[in-house]
């Protein structure tokens, strides 16, 4: 027999990861009639704020004796065991629940039917699916509405119409599932592994029938990502779906760390179906000619061998001849250098100096050198990235070293390190790869991080 457990949560406010559950009621059902019930308030260890407690009517002195949330975590666990988890607007309630279990190290991972996307996917037309409406369009009687148990028994009438009357098996099975048919899922691979991925940052390994790995993948949330590469149709997911047999992944904390994990394991696995990461040589580079005429070209983009490398100064390598020009092409611009000093094959660039080209050339090459400086040292200080760790007693870090990426690795959250040397210490994966600097130079632009010095 399928369970359900109806839950809903009241909080201190909307976000999962800074407010608090100051109330949680549960009704476990068949679709058909209650089996079990729990309700209980919760001290959020925090106050309340006002605004909260003209809403439900909780207020501090309420919650003064009330348990913690860990003390009544093996109840909800207990109770909820085997269920799918129901709430209107799942992803609120289970959002905080998730993340209370999650300070106490405990992956609470269910199933989740949203009460507000079956209603507005079976009773189209109506003016609004929040919960007032619905229990106006039900004609509902609800005591004490904005309380956990009221909403939960409000949610509990709802669902059970909508089971009784417009769901069935299979279409609760397409929802859970997101969409993916466990009967053409390809052989060996069982869908409970996909709904037992872990919703948090990390690295997934799919391999073939033999337990060879064909694809590397990095996700925000690598549940969610594995289910897409089974619910689409594109051309790679086609792939995927006729090689794979079996997942595996690890669990990285951070998203960066999971950007940084999936290059270090393409290029030392070489999954098949990896193309844009997989290259292991960088067969071009930029060079710099230090006898060229003062007036002429001293930057080139060519091929790197042994005769070129003997011949020049080697600046930076790259993986394509597009790469390589294109790099050139965004140095000649920011530091205003004239064309004349660069030469690449089959490309013309546009004159980005200050001055004429005429007096130019009298001038000295202050602004190569400060280039070629920056295209050797990707980064102009040591320092660490502070991140999230894989469990909340932990952090990631990302460490900067002589100009480039040197490392990643995991520390204590609460552990004191004051020196480069200690940092190297924790360093779990090591690896110079031209590419990782690249993705952490990307990742800071576009995201906030913490940068400690060192």
């Amino acid at each position: 027999m399928r369970k359900y457990a109806i839950i809903d949560i009241e909080t201190t406010g909307g976000l999962f990861n800074r407010d608090k559950i100051i109330e949680v009621a549960i009704i476990v059902t068949d679709g058909r009639e209650i089996l079990a019930e729990y309700e209980s308030l919760v001290h959020p260890e925090r106050s309340i704020p006002h605004h909260i407690t003209r809403i439900t009517g909780i207020d501090d002195d309420m919650v003064a004796d009330a348990p913690k949330f860990y003390e009544i975590a093996k109840d909800i666990v207990e109770l909820t065991e085997g269920c799918i988890f129901v709430a209107h607007n799942a992803k609120f309630d289970y959002g905080f629940i998730k993340q209370e279990f999650k300070t106490l190290g405990y992956p609470y991972n269910k199933k989740r039917l949203c009460t507000v996307k079956l209603t507005r996917a079976h009773l189209p037309g109506l003016r609004s699916y929040g919960l007032d409406n619905l229990i106006r369009h039900f004609d509902l009687k609800v005591e004490n509405r904005h309380r956990a148990y009221g909403d939960t028994f409000a949610t509990y009438e709802i669902f059970s119409y909508l089971y009784q009357h417009k769901l069935d098996e299979y279409h609760i099975d397409q929802i859970i599932n997101q969409g993916i048919d466990a009967t053409i899922l390809p052989d060996g691979m069982d869908l409970q592994e996909m709904h037992d991925a872990p919703e948090t940052p990390g690295v997934y390994y799919l391999s073939n029938v033999h337990k060879r790995i064909v694809y590397v993948g990095k996700a925000k949330n690598i549940k969610t990502r594995l289910f897409q590469h089974f619910r689409k149709l594109s051309r790679k997911s086609i792939k995927i779906h006729n090689q794979v047999c079996h997942i595996n992944y690890k669990e990285t904390g951070h998203e960066l760390i999971a950007l940084l994990l999936e290059l270090h394991a393409i290029k030392t696995i070489q999954p098949e179906l990896n193309k844009a990461l997989r290259r292991s040589e960088y067969p071009y580079a930029l060079y710099f000619n230090p006898k060229a005429p003062a007036d002429r070209e001293c930057l080139f983009v060519l091929k790197q061998n042994k005769k070129n490398d003997h011949r020049y100064e080697k600046v930076k390598i790259f993986g394509s001849k597009i790469s390589a020009d294109g790099y050139l092409q965004e140095k000649i611009i920011s530091h205003e250098i004239c064309k004349r000093y660069a030469k690449t094959r089959n490309r013309e660039f546009a004159c980005h100096c200050l001055e004429g080209c005429s007096s130019f050339f009298s001038d000295d090459r202050e602004p190569i050198f400060e280039m070629m400086e920056e295209a050797r040292n990707e980064f102009e200080e040591d320092f660490v990235l502070i991140l999230d760790g894989r469990e909340p007693a932990e952090q990631s870090f990302v460490m900067i070293h002589e100009g480039r990426f040197w490392g990643f690795g995991f520390i204590e959250r609460d552990a004191t390190i004051t020196s480069r040397e200690e940092w190297n210490d924790y360093i779990s994966y090591q690896f110079s790869y031209p590419e990782a600097n690249g993705i952490i130079k990307t990742y800071m632009r576009k995201n906030k991080v913490k940068k400690v010095m060192i």
